[in-house]
């Protein structure tokens, strides 16, 4: 009986070890990456870590994916031919039409009878797309920075790189099969600086470590007793919906750790090859680096500085964890590419339908398996909920939600983020379908029914605010209220006003303190005849106001 237990369990170990060969040998990926970044630590000169992390990126991408290297080649090489030859403004769209384009297509290579675009290949083709697209961006930046209105304490330009630079960032070995994503600006803030390899950096590296250390077993364990190819068999669908929901929740357990422990080594190599330290002051964020130029500039490699990595901090494993919200628990995970898609989609088009367009760019980004846009395009409609609801929730002194309401919140966030795993993990229409369908598609129906409950509590309160202020009304002789085209709220001492022109609120402001003065104060109703506006003031000389679009007076 234990032989044939031992027989079984080395046969499911066989087919996991043959399911998992990609994470083997990104895996060794990782593992000769970190050993090449330990002995670029020795090297001080910039120029020469520039051109020897380039040259470790080129062997290493050809080393795992042949020939293949050739399609990050042509991109990389027309790219450069776009930043040399096109002066106009529209460079960061040529570029990003020419790359995103040529990344479509070579999802598609293989029905023309060339070598398909997966693997690593495929992580190559993503993470070089964010780097030259970014580039552009940060090239038009420098281009027009004296035409640019910014705080020049916090925003900074490039030098304008030529071909050679931009190559050899393009293939800059740290980050470019895993990420973490970062700017030009940050590949210079390497290269430029000799002296950055004296900054200890092991202390940053200790604690990504230590979260390795228990990340990885997890991921083994869990991947060995609920393999993904459970979620497509049929017996998985003879159970109960609460078992699928259980196990489904255990596979996004697993994918989460398989990402932690991926991304905490590639975070290690950026920070062991000097890219994303800076010092603390500076407050540098994922992707961009620091914010507070006057002190990076000032502590950067001075006596006593202390630092950090949090520029190459990828994800926030606690927050992504335990933070109680979807916004939350996103803006914790792929901080760099959020960083990406926020700085060069989201805030470069009209804000109508920016969030809409950043995940449809998120979702073809990493591929066109239609999984991955069925989770995306269901991301808007949780945050959308989200925000409803909390709009309507009480609020304490400092902001927070009620107990009961977060812990509720947060099991619905888990239970969204897991349906929304699904897609990343099944892929295909059919397999992703076939599991939402087999859970009733509870988290949309979870978002409608909370969006429509935040809609219905908010026309009742308004219908009351409505009744209260026409008796009101009725009670100071005044005929009733017309419609109430919105509403806002004025504190008088800051004359500040929500949905109004700032010179018609700093106007009836002063109108409006001057009456409240002239009445002495106290426990009061006032309307202000030329103002549009309901006063109420107290003993502490605080007046807070009501305005309202329609307010007719006899």
């Amino acid at each position: 009986m234990s032989s044939t237990a031992n027989s079984s369990m080395w046969t499911a170990v066989s087919y996991l070890i043959m399911e998992r060969v990609d994470d083997l040998l990104y895996a060794e990926l990782l593992m000769f990456s970190f050993m090449f970044s330990v002995v670029m630590r020795m090297i001080s000169n910039g120029t020469i870590r520039e051109i020897c992390g380039a040259l470790i990126g080129i062997l290493m991408v050809y080393w795992f994916v042949g020939s293949k290297l050739l399609y990050s080649l042509i991109i990389v090489c027309a790219n450069m031919v776009l930043f040399t030859y096109v002066k106009n403004r529209y460079l960061p769209l040529y570029s990003f039409l020419l790359t995103f384009t040529y990344l479509g297509l070579l999802r598609l290579i293989h029905l023309f009878g060339f070598p398909p675009l997966i693997s690593h290949a495929n992580a190559v083709q993503l993470f070089m797309t964010l780097r030259l697209v970014g580039l552009s961006f940060e090239i038009e930046d420098a281009r027009r920075k004296n035409t640019i209105k910014c705080d020049p304490k916090r925003v900074r330009f490039i030098v304008e790189p030529n071909p050679w630079h931009t190559f050899l960032y393009a293939y800059n070995f740290a980050g470019l099969f895993t990420g973490p994503y970062y700017t030009y600006a940050m590949h210079r803030d390497t290269v430029d600086n000799d002296d950055i390899m004296d900054i200890s950096v092991w202390s940053e590296i200790f604690w990504r470590l230590w979260n390795l250390a228990w990340s990885l077993p997890a991921f083994i364990i869990l991947v060995y007793a609920f393999p993904l190819q459970t979620m497509r068999s049929d017996e998985f669908y003879d159970e109960t919906i609460y078992y699928r929901i259980w196990v489904s929740g255990l596979v996004f357990f697993w994918m989460r750790c398989r990402v932690y422990s991926a991304w905490m080594v590639a975070e290690s190599i950026c920070v062991l090859n000097g890219i994303g330290v800076y010092p603390e002051n500076c407050c540098a964020r994922a992707g961009q680096g620091p914010t507070k130029l006057d002190s990076f500039k000032e502590e950067m490699n001075a006596p006593g500085t202390v630092y950090n990595s949090e520029a190459v901090r990828n994800l926030d494993i606690w927050s992504v964890e335990f933070a109680p919200s979807f916004r939350a628990g996103m803006r914790a995970w792929n901080r760099s590419v959020q960083y990406w898609l926020a700085t060069y989609v989201y805030k470069r088009v009209s804000r109508d339908f920016g969030v809409f367009l950043t995940m449809l760019v998120s979702a073809y980004w990493h591929g066109v398996h239609p999984g991955y846009y069925l989770s995306f395009l269901t991301v808007p409609l949780c945050t959308f909920a989200e925000d409803q609801i909390v709009s309507i929730m009480p609020h304490d002194k400092n902001g927070n939600l009620p107990l009961t309401f977060t812990i509720f919140w947060y099991v619905i966030r888990q239970l969204g983020f897991t349906l929304m795993a699904s897609g990343f993990l099944l892929l295909t229409w059919r397999d992703t379908i076939r599991y939402w369908n087999s859970v009733h598609y509870h988290v949309h129906w979870i978002m409608v029914t909370v969006i429509v409950f935040a809609w219905l509590y908010k026309t009742l309160l308004y219908a009351g605010i409505m009744f209260v202020t026409e008796k009101l009304a009725s009670i100071f002789h005044f005929q009733t209220l017309k419609f109430f085209d919105y509403f806002s709220f004025v504190d008088v001492k800051t004359k500040r006003s929500r949905n109004t022109n700032r010179k018609e609120t700093d106007s009836n402001s002063i109108k409006m303190r001057n009456h409240y003065k002239a009445n002495d104060g106290g426990d009061s109703f006032k309307i202000a005849s030329d103002s549009n506006t309901i006063v109420t003031g107290d003993d502490s000389g605080k007046v807070s106001v009501f305005v309202t679009s329609s307010l007719r007076l006899p």
